[in-house]
């Protein structure tokens, strides 16, 4: 049976609460059958007309629940059902079966859901904004001085929007859209056209809303943006969400997903691609000379890594000073009987995601098990928290490597955290720069 959600009051920590949500649409493969679907909706109800129709599930039995003052980020492939299930909390039409309560006023700003005009200027626009939500002319004035600050553009914020760029109008439209009074604000890929000040200014205002008891959902397609502006992410496919957790562990995850599926098809956006083939350990696995558990991407495999040691410790989380080396040690094994000449890169990620430093070889040739080594001097990274990414890749004759698909060997995808301390230690003598070696458990390579 076909029913509307209901709207109820969940408990007070809850925001939303959605369960066993469905959304289908009908589709028509002639004008036969869309007549059809017509003549049933007029003489039997547009339930029994959806019922017998052929249709695209956008939304497949979802639950979730979204509590007070929580910033979750929402990922997932183009036709997973994100916009769908933002429209649907923001009353854009009605599902098919399940329920939404929501504890709040909704707000969404979505793609043009602002709608300034282009011929007025932003201070014009923000007031006419305002007023569509029945604010006095004081508390206009109030908040468009309050847009105005916020925005940064000075004279520009008097100019029609047709000379903005797109980043000042997407930063004109952010501002009004959050100084409204909503307990809810969702958020739908409007942040991309931004800079990295402006990125940090909306994360912080964010932040701000949230700690005044708003809750947001932020969609998007950039990962590094979702883990900046979001504690939690949930991952949709296929209408359903496949995972939910810290941001990290999530867009990590989802990463290792997409990566298996353009490695195996090619194409992303397959939707012919089984979930359940992919997904359940999404390449776990145990090195086993050093005992970590550790996410491997897909490769061709001739040489995997067997160990990963950071300062003579094969441990998932180390730690350090700014004034300590940092000594990698990589276990190789090279699984055919002829030699390899390997490219190797240990990529390092700051905790949003951004690629903040690459270390790498030049040429170096393996045959059998061996073990790879390298310093990194002191000061060379500075305090923070890293996660690290090791890549190996085969050479050519040439030396150089071929497409990725052929000369990518083995990965092993931010398993690996590394805290680095400040420290007021004087420095003793630094190495210059950074080294590679190797060592062989055999006869001795170049």
């Amino acid at each position: 049976m076909l029913y509307a959600p209901e709207h109820n009051e969940p408990s007070d920590d809850v925001a939303i609460q959605i369960t066993g949500l469905h959304k289908f649409y009908p589709v028509f493969p002639s004008a036969r059958h869309r007549l059809r679907y017509l003549n049933s909706a007029i003489f039997g109800g547009m339930e029994r007309a959806i019922e017998h129709a052929e249709k695209v599930r956008a939304i497949n039995g979802l639950s979730l629940t979204i509590r007070r003052g929580e910033r979750v980020g929402i990922i997932g492939r183009n036709g997973a059902g994100k916009s769908t299930l933002l429209k649907l909390l923001a009353g854009g039409f009605k599902p098919n079966k399940g329920t939404i309560e929501i504890n709040g006023e909704i707000y969404s700003l979505m793609p043009g859901n602002v709608s300034f005009s282009a011929e007025m200027s932003a201070h014009d626009n923000a007031r006419n904004y305002l007023a569509q939500f029945g604010f006095d002319n004081e508390t206009i004035t109030e908040k468009t001085r309050e847009i105005e600050e916020f925005v940064e553009l000075g004279n520009y914020f008097y100019q029609p929007l047709k000379n903005y760029s797109l980043g000042m109008r997407v930063r004109t439209e952010f501002a009004a859209a959050t100084c409204l009074n909503a307990e809810i604000l969702i958020i739908d890929e409007v942040l991309g056209a931004g800079d990295a000040y402006w990125t940090a200014k909306c994360a912080r205002r964010m932040e701000e809303l949230c700690r005044q008891g708003r809750t947001l959902l932020f969609v998007s397609h950039a990962l590094d943006q979702v883990m900046k502006f979001c504690e939690r992410c949930i991952w949709i496919d296929q209408g359903n969400v496949v995972m939910e957790g810290s941001s990290f562990e999530v867009s990590r995850r989802y990463e290792g997903f997409l990566e298996r599926l353009s490695w195996h098809t090619g194409d992303v956006e397959d939707k012919q691609a089984v979930l359940e083939e992919i997904v359940p350990n999404l390449g776990d696995v145990t090195l086993p000379a050093s005992g970590q558990d550790v996410v491997r991407w897909p490769g061709l495999g001739e040489v995997e890594f067997t160990g990963i040691w950071i300062n003579d410790q094969g441990v998932s989380a180390a730690e350090m000073t700014v004034n300590d080396i940092l000594e990698l040690r990589l276990g190789l094994a090279v699984k055919t009987e002829a030699s390899r000449v390997l490219r190797i890169v240990v990529t390092f990620w700051d905790g949003h995601g951004k690629r903040v430093a690459i270390l790498e070889n030049t040429a170096l040739t393996l045959q059998g098990a061996g073990e790879i080594t390298a310093s990194l001097s002191r000061g060379q990274l500075g305090a923070g928290s890293y996660m690290l990414t090791f890549s190996l890749f085969s050479l050519d004759a040439g030396g150089s490597t071929a497409r990725e698909s052929a000369s990518r060997q083995d990965v092993i995808y931010k398993s690996v955290a590394l805290t680095v301390l400040p420290s007021s230690r004087t420095s003793e003598t630094c190495l210059d720069g950074y080294r590679f070696g190797v060592h062989l458990s055999g006869a001795p390579c170049t």
